[in-house]
């Protein structure tokens, strides 16, 4: 089942032709194989019914705002004529090509249509150019193509369409456009519903909606429009003629991650359905549950020996999520009737709606209330602002009380696992089950998070400042986060998800290796999935001794709006739980300051809790979404949480002699802190004098030491290059390696080191022309540094 208009949130990237204005498209097809006629439509004038308004001769005043669009609308009219169960709808457009982009929007014009119930009609498309009028509509040059643009939902439904190949289209030019589609969808049996989309991305000059309707039905609208709608109506021959209107509609700006629920888009809706017990009576027709074929008796004998009911009703739920796979062929009424239960039972395919009306079948037969429910997945709770239509949904899920709970399932979700006492609903806030008696929409519970849904635990262990580093991560994933990870490794290999993996971390790692194979644990009965890393990391440390930690699992949560100035709120994904903890096993001390943060926003709330027992460090994060949007007066609040986030969320640690030294996190640090970490420092140089056996042996010891390094210096030249004003002199570059050759270092050992190692930095003090070498002693690891003075190339 799909939805058949989109009037509220899906505005056109250009103000279309008839095909994007096609704002009540209806489902069907050809029979399976049957070729269509060479030309399946007609050129003609419209009916003597419609009055077609003249086209402004220009658009007035600016009516985007403070930006030009591609193109602007002169005229959008839209004439519908409903006689019994006929329905004739006209529509007549007139574009101004503004810009070279413009060109290819308004000259890019389609006609959609279903051969089997609707029966089009061209009346032509004229060209407006210096004052003349053509008409630039060859009929000939149409192509007819069956275009399935669902094709990768894996629906099908045999819609044609009508591509006019215009010649000769420029900037300055006026488009205009006419043409009548005649039927309906005979699912409908006749009833009638409509929307006109009031509200583009591009400026309108004049819009109208003009409907001639049966005096003696009864008809219920409701705009959902900004200012400036007008409504008109008039009686005559037994017609209620009615009117609505709007001249200079603004374009609207787009703005990212509006919820679905939000309009953008004003919109007018009509329906001839009084009441939703009125749509729920209708549904029922079509969800009927026939006899149980022999095929279908088979699977509920299979399904009752499972032990309780709540056994049975999982293995009927299993079956229809993973044996019966998704494919939907909605070819005429089947856009909304589903097939029958067994003949989807014996192909094992179907769409939402087939896969509903068979896991109901099933479940009767188990002894289990269940009833199909229609569902709008993205529009959610804006339903409740509806007038009842049969239009309202896109989508079909089952109702049932299983083991006295009540139970939302959808029975084209895949691999989910776990038992009922965990079961999550669902997020489509609103339902209307498909039985006679229901009166009104059905409130779906919203899902809830009590425990962190993912948990991504990586262990560092570094037992010194040069070695390798290894990495193990386990990440544990529950409820929805576990589903969505079976469905991804059930589409893809383990090896390819390692892969994708091992790059992710590379991107910070350049020297990173894999230690161990990538190995996954999966508990079906308590629906845990478990999914463990092992790496190798070269270089983990900078050259100077840094590493930044960061909670990369929350990042995509925490990211700012593309648009910040916003008129409509701004959605959240809801609800979320996750824990991202970091440990660092360090082969040193790590002097770290225990800190708890927490940021607490319109629509999330950040813990941040980090804590060290001498050479380990922990640092770790949990994300909760309290709500699913922010409103617009309350994006600042939200942008200020974000960058509190940013602060708390990012740590660094810096090595420095024989310790480590963890920075305070990117944010001010505090006086309390700062007395803490003296008093640490004290109780650290206090521990160590008791170590060494006493002030006195610790004296005695420095001195030996002393002595010691005294004595090694004797092998170096005059202890010349510890500082800038005893710099070696060298005659060149070529120089500088022999010379680090002959230095020794205070344990014996000579200079020489790769010199892939050497860090060399020039220096400019008044005309002498220095260069600092650093490197690393390779024996025993000791900070090396020899100032230069290249006095040859001075010379020269």
């Amino acid at each position: 089942m799909r939805r058949i208009f989109r009037p509220v949130h899906q505005a056109p990237d250009f103000l279309p032709g008839p095909v994007l204005l096609l704002l009540c498209l209806c489902l069907g097809a050809m029979p399976t194989g049957a070729a269509p006629p060479a030309q399946p439509f007609r050129v003609g004038p419209p009916a003597a019914w419609v009055e077609p308004l003249p086209v402004p001769t220009d658009s007035g005043p600016s009516l985007s705002g403070d930006e030009e669009t591609g193109i602007s609308v002169l005229l959008l009219e839209e004439q519908v004529r409903v006689s019994g169960n006929s329905r004739t709808h006209y529509r007549h457009t007139a574009r101004k090509v503004l810009s070279s982009q413009g060109v290819e929007q308004a000259s890019n014009i389609q006609f959609h249509f279903d051969p089997t119930y609707e029966q089009l009609t061209v009346h032509g498309i004229w060209r407006l150019r210096e004052g003349h009028r053509e008409d630039v509509f060859k009929p000939a040059d149409a192509r007819v193509i069956q275009q399935e643009s669902e094709l990768q939902q894996q629906l099908y439904n045999g819609t044609l369409s009508v591509v006019p190949f215009l010649h000769d289209v420029r900037v300055g030019d006026m488009l205009e456009v006419a043409y009548t589609l005649e039927g309906s969808n005979p699912v409908f049996a006749g009833r009638f519903s409509d929307v006109a989309s009031i509200g583009y991305s591009v400026p309108v000059a004049h819009w109208s909606y003009r409907l001639l309707w049966p005096e003696d039905r009864p008809l219920f609208a409701r705009d959902f429009g900004r200012p400036g709608l007008t409504h008109s109506e008039r009686k005559h021959d037994g017609v209620h003629e009615l009117t609505w209107e709007r001249r200079n509609v603004p374009a609207v700006h787009a703005e990212d991650k509006v919820p679905g629920w939000e309009p953008v888009f004003s919109w007018l809706q009509l329906t001839e359905y009084k009441d939703w017990n009125d749509v729920a009576r209708w549904s029922s027709a079509l969800f009927q549950v026939p006899a149980r074929s022999k095929a279908l008796e088979q699977e509920v004998r299979r399904f009752s020996q499972e032990p309780t009911e709540e056994a049975r009703f999982l293995a009927a739920l299993r079956f229809v999520q993973d044996e019966v796979r998704y494919l939907g062929i909605e070819l005429g009424p089947n856009s909304h009737q589903p097939h029958p239960p067994d003949e989807v039972l014996q192909r094992r395919f179907g769409d939402c709606k087939d896969k509903s009306l068979l896991l109901v079948t099933l479940l009767r037969g188990l002894g289990i209330d269940a009833q199909p429910a229609l569902v709008n997945t993205e529009d959610t709770r804006l339903l409740d602002g509806w007038r009842p239509t049969a239009t309202a949904f896109d989508h079909v899920i089952v109702h049932a009380t299983v083991a006295g709970r009540e139970l939302w399932v959808d029975p084209t979700a895949t691999l989910e696992r776990g038992g009922l006492a965990s079961y999550q609903p669902p997020p489509y806030a609103r339902a209307l089950i498909v039985s006679p008696d229901t009166q009104g929409l059905a409130t779906i519970p919203p899902p809830t998070l009590e425990a962190p849904s993912t948990f991504v635990d990586e262990t560092y262990v570094a037992p010194d400042r040069d070695g390798a580093v290894t990495l193990d991560v386990v990440t544990t994933r529950t409820g929805d986060m576990a589903n969505g990870m079976r469905r991804t490794l059930a589409r893809t290999s383990l090896s390819e998800l390692s892969r994708y993996y091992f790059n992710y971390y590379a991107k910070t790692d350049a020297k990173i290796s894999l230690a161990r194979p990538m190995t996954v644990e999966d508990d079906p009965a308590k629906n845990v999935l478990v999914v463990r890393e092992h790496y190798r990391i070269e270089n983990f440390w900078s050259d100077d001794g840094r590493r930044d930690f960061d909670a990369h699992a929350l990042r995509e949560y925490l990211s700012k709006p593309d648009i910040t100035h916003r008129t409509f709120p701004l959605a959240v994904e809801h609800p979320v739980f996750i824990r991202h903890r970091i440990t660092l096993q360090s082969g040193t001390p790590l002097f770290v300051t225990s800190r708890r943060g927490r940021v607490d926003g319109p629509a999330f709330q950040l813990e941040a809790d980090t804590r060290s027992d001498g050479k380990t460090l922990v640092l770790d994060y949990r994300y909760r979404s309290v709500a699913d949007a922010v409103p617009p007066d309350r994006i600042p609040d939200h942008l200020k949480a974000l960058r509190q986030s940013e602060e708390e969320r990012g740590y660094y640690v810096q090595l420095g002699g024989r310790q480590a030294r963890l920075n305070a996190p990117r944010g001010p640090s505090t006086g309390g802190g700062l007395f803490l970490i003296a008093v640490m420092v004290l109780s650290g140089l206090l521990w160590f004098v008791i170590d060494q056996g006493g002030p006195v042996e610790l004296w005695r010891k420095a001195g030996a030491r002393t002595r010691r390094r005294d004595f090694s210096r004797k092998f170096e030249p005059v202890h010349q290059g510890d500082s800038a004003g005893a710099a070696i002199p060298i005659t060149g570059p070529h120089e500088l390696l022999s010379t680090l050759g002959r230095l020794r270092c205070a344990c014996g050992a000579s200079g020489e080191a790769p010199p892939d190692s050497l860090r060399q930095e020039p220096i400019v003090l008044g005309e002498r022309q220095l260069t600092l070498v650093q490197w690393q002693c390779p024996t025993c690891a000791r900070a090396r540094r020899v100032y230069f003075e290249d006095r040859g190339t001075r010379a020269a």
